[in-house]
């Protein structure tokens, strides 16, 4: 029955907060109406800003995390729906139309015929951008783990590929093989998308360009702009122009600052996103 092929949740997430790898049973829509959140599958890491989503087939592994808080709209997919959507994991770009169906599946007032076409548009609006942005892929070897803990504690750390080889014992073309070889890509342009990651959480967050340019080790904002354009084909200001406006509220659904939510936050102990 069409009644059971999509069922959307809302959920706040508090700053902070780091999930446990799990999957689910059905396939899954996620993207945040605020805020943003970082998400972790076996395949890479993906920043999802909103009006930007990720589509999980049934089964993938997947955590996400967040430092100053989220609210998630989740939409789980089931039944015969599943041949019209994706069979990977990737980044959606939310549009208007998909992102007021998935609400009006949402509020629970469409029924029979109804949800049942709403439930087809979903499925028609839901299309996997052909190269996500900002994407990492994992790093496997201990050595490229630690490099990668170090940055992500510090974006801005300066240290080069020889110095880190001195550190871990190791020779620096032995450094630059195991970085093409796992990450696809340069230490120096690994590292610049790592910087970039950390810069769209801090946009995201309300900070400046000029802040992010030098807290983050580009060396100037016009330095950040241009690299910043670069890995998105925008400017910072164009890009979140472009994932604006928040997420609307619906009929029935109180607005939740995020950690607070009259005590049915469902992060511990319950429903994991």
């Amino acid at each position: 029955m069409a009644e059971s092929w999509i069922q959307v949740e809302r959920d706040p997430f508090p700053a902070g907060f780091s999930g446990a790898w799990h999957d689910h049973p059905r396939a899954q829509l996620i993207y945040p109406g605020r805020g943003v959140m970082v998400l972790h599958t076996r395949h890479g890491q993906w920043v999802v800003p909103p009006l930007q989503g990720c589509w999980l087939p049934a089964g993938e592994e997947h955590r996400v995390e967040t430092s100053s808080g989220f609210e998630m709209l989740s939409a789980y997919c089931r039944g015969p729906l599943l041949r019209r959507l994706p069979d990977r994991c990737g980044v959606v770009a939310v549009s208007p139309l998909l992102r007021e169906v998935t609400l009006a599946l949402q509020g629970g007032g469409a029924t029979g015929r109804a949800r049942h076409r709403l439930c087809l548009v979903f499925a028609d609006e839901l299309r996997l951008e052909p190269a996500p942005r900002l994407f990492l892929q994992p790093l496997a070897s201990p050595a490229l783990q630690a490099i990668e803990a170090a940055l992500a504690a510090e974006p801005a750390h300066a240290g080069t590929l020889a110095g880190w080889a001195v550190l871990l014992g190791t020779t620096t073309r032995s450094l630059a093989r195991a970085f093409q070889r796992e990450a696809r890509m340069s230490f120096t342009a690994w590292r610049r998308q790592v910087r970039l990651r950390a810069a769209l959480v801090r946009l995201a967050e309300g900070a400046s360009v000029t802040a992010v340019a030098h807290d983050l080790g580009f060396g100037s904002a016009s330095a950040f702009i241009r690299d910043f354009r670069r890995a998105t084909g925008v400017t910072p200001r164009r890009y979140f122009q472009a994932t604006a406006p928040a997420m609307r509220e619906t009929p029935g659904t109180d607005a939740l600052p995020f950690g607070n939510d009259g005590g049915r936050q469902r992060t511990a102990g319950g429903r994991r996103p």
